[in-house]
């Protein structure tokens, strides 16, 4: 309305405010919904994920449905997102949820062994789409994709993990195929190593810069290890719906359907040798003479040790290709010409399954690298004393398969060890499998058939016939993944992996909701201490997982937005945004809920300062919603958000930079930036405004940084034989998805704020 009378403001009337942003904030009085709203903001997610508007499929269980309803609101968000539950939640249905509720055309890229399992669960629910393997992303030249492959917008990809390391043919493939589409990625075991490893998986679909208001100023970098852990973690929690199996009990055990999990009998550990103590020790002696090979001895000698201590077989066959590349190695140096790489495929072919032979090829020795006599003599003495019919190990499984009744997995890492086995354990009721062979006994079946014949209620498939039955099943880790075998009550682990990640996808074959064991339990065989120091293969699974608790990855380091979720749906509608709350706590402290540009963090403020933390500020809040309320304390508020203050503008400094093209980060974009912008240069002095703006497109695109398959397309460009040309990068530019750029400056906007204290004024 119109003033009456024009005020009249004198420059003595006027005031200093003590702070700005708490004047902007009003007390509410119900804090069960400001808790909400904070936790609304904190998820910072489409309403459609919050409010369950869209209704979902009847054959989600209780857990699967905000999992699914979270997920649509990631992508929807950030157009990519990691499903990362336990194993043993149903992640598939989770999934094929999701791609149906967004209602795109989609694909799957799955390994091959999973195929027959996902075309089963999409015929089941009456839906179709293009599936395409890992296995055919790794070669070289990728086989031609389905004609339907090229209009979908959702890639879901299955068993993720393995697309973690951007050297490889599949990952390089699959970014590539992905420009302009969302991502799903769905794994059990995100985390292998460290947890920078995920950002990786997040360029597919994430620019460089997407997450630097949440202290990730570049993905590169965080994918090199270089950003603070914490903001790590925290960034990657929320792209990701990744809960342990002790919190979906927890959090959905009042449910309709209560999911039941077998109890764990216990972990036995088994320390044994392939070969007699005495023999062992001097075979063990004499791999660590091998020298042949240059740089690439020390994998060969790694190679040696890992399949001596599976079995005497696996370990002679590896042998026996080393002996021929010695060989190659003499007919090279005749011929006064260096090893290649095709000789070394000749030895080791693609999908041998042997440890790290991928490395070899790039630590061959630049020379002819002959073997000297001495080299061929230490072969000749191992291969004599490989040759002991002797086998403690597996007489130790033989025993132990004696003692204890119920289906067992076996899991070996040599397909000689397979065979080995097969042999040593003839008699039983035995199977096995590897890749997509199988056998009952010495006899020669599919994989699928054995695989019915080993757990047909897991695989819905009727009783095997008498002669099928099978109640010991030896594989290797190609089975470990992504299947369903809850009809064995025990997992062996006969040989024992490189990464504790492949360990729980072992046991996680049998460890699912529906089993119908009340208990099951896992054997792990450890190689006898010679072997195992010259290995030290141990020390190395206890450094990787402490890598990974130290990272707070996994389930439990990401359950918090779980939680948020939770506690949004819970607790009512939420306040109006600007509203704050105080509560009574024994410790104080103050949670403020802020916008930085398009993102939202959680800022915790203690007397030892202010932190971005939204783990703590997670459980404040749920503390809050539960607390008695308490008399506003202004002067605290303000206090807390000064002490925040310094943290807010490094952030905005961060997105400053990335804004106005501050911090290069990508390796192209330096070179190709300084060159664009002479071509701007030249098109604003000849007043073509059009290619003046495609230009500053172009270079915003280049400097604000791009997705790894953006990036991948631009090399692509680059490594042309034919000289390149301006007009060249803008026809790249202009067939990638536009870049999103503000024109407006980096704003903060304090969304609401929780008071936590002892409750007087």
């Amino acid at each position: 309305m119109p003033w009456t009378h024009p005020p009249r403001i004198l420059s003595e009337h006027l005031a200093a405010v003590p702070e700005p942003l708490a004047c902007l904030l009003t007390a509410g009085t119900v804090a069960p919904a400001v808790a909400a709203l904070g936790a609304r903001a904190l998820l910072d997610l489409a309403p459609l994920a919050l409010e369950g508007e869209a209704r979902s499929p009847a054959w989600l269980a209780p857990h699967q449905v905000p999992a699914a309803r979270r997920l649509v609101g990631i992508l929807g968000r950030y157009s990519g997102a990691l499903l990362a539950d336990a194993v043993g939640l149903g992640k598939s249905y989770v999934a094929l949820a999701v791609a149906l509720a967004l209602g795109e055309p989609f694909a799957l890229v799955v390994p091959a062994v999973l195929v027959d399992q996902w075309r089963s669960l999409l015929e089941r629910y009456d839906t179709d789409a293009p599936i395409i393997t890992h296995e055919s992303l790794s070669m070289t030249r990728c086989r031609p994709l389905p004609p339907s492959a090229a209009r979908c917008r959702l890639w879901i990809i299955d068993e993720a993990h393995r697309f973690r390391n951007p050297a490889t043919n599949r990952y390089r493939a699959l970014a590539k195929l992905v420009v302009g589409s969302r991502v799903l990625l769905v794994t059990a075991t995100p985390v292998h190593n460290r947890i920078a490893d995920l950002f990786h998986l997040f360029r597919l679909f994430l620019r460089d810069h997407d997450l630097t208001a949440l202290g990730v100023p570049s993905l590169w970098g965080a994918a090199q290890g270089d950003a603070d852990r914490h903001a790590v973690t925290a960034a990657a929690a929320r792209l990701s719906v990744s809960r342990s199996r002790e919190r979906v009990q927890q959090g959905y055990g009042a449910a309709p359907a209560v999911l039941s999990f077998p109890g764990h009998a216990g972990n036995d550990a088994i320390r044994v040798g392939a070969a007699p103590d005495a023999e062992l020790h001097e075979l063990v002696m004499g791999i660590s003479r091998i020298e042949a090979g240059g740089d690439a001895a020390a994998l060969f000698r790694l190679l040696l040790l890992s399949q001596l201590a599976s079995s005497l077989p696996a370990f002679r066959a590896s042998l026996d290709r080393y002996d021929a590349f010695l060989e190659l190695g003499v007919t090279a140096a005749a011929q006064g010409r260096t090893l290649g790489r095709r000789d070394f495929r000749r030895l080791f072919p693609a999908g041998s399954g042997e440890l790290q032979l991928a490395f070899f090829p790039l630590v061959l020795p630049a020379g002819p690298g002959a073997a000297t006599e001495r080299d061929r003599e230490n072969v000749w003495r191992l291969r004599a004393l490989a040759a002991s019919p002797d086998d403690p190990k597996a007489d130790a499984l033989t025993r132990l398969l004696d003692a204890r009744a119920g289906k067992t997995i076996v899991f070996v890492q040599s397909l000689a060890t397979v065979h080995h086995l097969m042999r040593r354990l003839r008699g039983r009721r035995l199977a096995a499998v590897t890749g997509e062979r199988g056998w009952f006994g010495s006899e020669p079946a599919g994989r699928d058939d054995v695989l019915r014949a080993f757990a047909p209620r897991a695989q819905g498939a009727p009783p095997p016939a008498r002669a099928l039955e099978t109640d010991v099943l030896v594989a290797t880790d190609l089975l470990s993944e992504g299947l369903n075998l809850q009809d064995a009550a025990r997992v062996i682990h006969y040989d024992l992996p490189w990464s504790p990640a492949r360990l729980a996808q072992r046991v996680g074959r049998i460890d699912r909701a529906g089993s119908p064991h009340e208990r099951i339990e896992a054997v792990t065989f450890f190689p006898p201490q010679p072997l195992a120091v010259a290995l030290a293969m141990e020390r190395r699974l206890v450094a990787k997982r402490r890598l990974q608790r130290h990272a707070d990855a996994g389930p439990h380091g990401f359950d918090w937005c779980d939680r948020l979720q939770d506690l949004a749906a819970r607790v009512g509608p939420p306040a109006a945004p600007g509203t704050c709350a105080a509560v009574v706590s024994p410790g104080p402290a103050v949670v403020l809920v802020v916008r930085l540009g398009r993102l939202v963090e959680g800022v915790v403020v203690t007397q030892g300062g202010a932190r971005a933390d939204p783990t703590r500020a997670t459980r404040l809040l749920e503390q809050a919603s539960g607390a008695d309320p308490a008399p506003l304390d202004r002067a605290a508020l303000a206090q807390a958000i000064r002490r925040a203050a310094p943290l807010l503008r490094g952030r905005l400094a961060a997105l400053e930079d990335a804004r106005w093209r501050a911090a290069h980060r990508d390796r192209l974009s330096r070179r190709l930036i300084p060159w664009v912008l002479t071509a701007a240069r030249r098109a604003a002095t000849r007043r073509r405004h059009a290619d003046l703006a495609r230009l500053d497109g172009l270079v915003s695109r280049l400097a604000l940084g791009m997705t790894a398959g953006e990036e991948l397309w631009l090399e692509d460009l680059l490594a042309r034989r034919a000289p390149l040309a301006v007009r060249d990068v803008l026809a790249w530019h202009e067939r990638m998805p536009p870049v999103a750029t503000c024109a407006d400056a980096p704003h903060v906007e304090l969304i609401t704020a929780v008071v936590l204290g002892e409750g007087h004024s």
